[in-house]
């Protein structure tokens, strides 16, 4: 594939040497220097994809720009998901190609998959509590995780006994109702999240560990694979669905 990096950060970075490193070829760079929303659509020339990872408040715009181009992209920026339902509207008026994740590494899709499962066996055993624990470098731009967040829903979603995410620090006691998500930036951590079930009794967790950015990168490729030639707003989960199916 030819691909258009917008955003070139530490996870800029990694996609482009995984891309390089998988005979693909990185067509098009854009930075703060060298800003997307700056460009013309010659800019772009024959990319096959897009791939983003710049800032939360770029985001929407760059995906407006990329579905008015008509050119796929896959976004793994964070922190805009509020706006989910405008960026479909824009799908579909374009009858364009968009596929994101607030994490691409392979390992987290399994655990989120794996977590459904145990999200039903929970929701009937009331004597345990559940919470959501990230760590990530000092360098990361929002907290909680994207990632954090997406678990913590799913949470909500498969316990009747929650309704809601509480990602803040608490001050007293915490509404019994919510999942607490709590978040630590230091250091160089590349991202680990624990999804824990505690009773009195004992405590059952699900952890992912990123060992590097490699995984997420190789992920992102995956994914930027598969999306070519599909029409439509997409997340990994599509991606994952499709692997298992095969």
């Amino acid at each position: 594939m030819k691909l258009a990096l917008v955003g070139t950060g530490q996870m800029g970075g990694a996609v482009a040497r995984e891309a390089e490193a998988d005979s693909h070829e990185v067509f098009a760079r854009f930075h703060s220097d060298r800003p997307f929303l700056e460009a013309s659509r010659s800019a772009v020339g024959e990319a096959d994809m897009a791939v983003d990872f710049s800032l939360p408040e770029l985001a929407v715009p760059h995906l407006r720009r990329c579905c008015e181009w008509q050119v796929p992209v896959v976004m793994g920026t964070t922190g805009w998901y509020d706006a989910l339902d405008d960026v479909r509207t824009l799908v579909q008026e374009h009858d364009a190609s968009v596929l994101y994740a607030p994490n691409f590494s392979i390992g987290v899709a399994v655990l989120s998959r794996a977590l459904g499962h145990v999200t039903t066996l929970m929701d009937a055993l009331d004597d345990y509590d559940a919470f959501v624990q990230e760590l990530h470098h000092t360098k990361k731009a929002d907290s909680p995780s994207g990632t954090a967040q997406m678990l913590a829903e799913q949470v909500v979603d498969g316990l009747s006994r929650k309704d809601h995410v509480e990602p803040e620090t608490q001050h007293q006691r915490i509404d019994p109702s919510a999942v607490h998500v709590s978040s630590t930036r230091a250091g160089t951590a590349f991202g680990e999240h624990t999804v824990a079930f505690d009773s009195p009794f004992d405590r059952v967790a699900l952890r992912h560990r990123a060992k590097n950015r490699r995984g997420f990168a190789a992920g992102v490729l995956r994914a930027a694979e598969w999306l070519r030639g599909r029409r439509g707003l997409f997340t990994l989960d599509d991606v994952l669905d499709d692997w298992l199916n095969a």
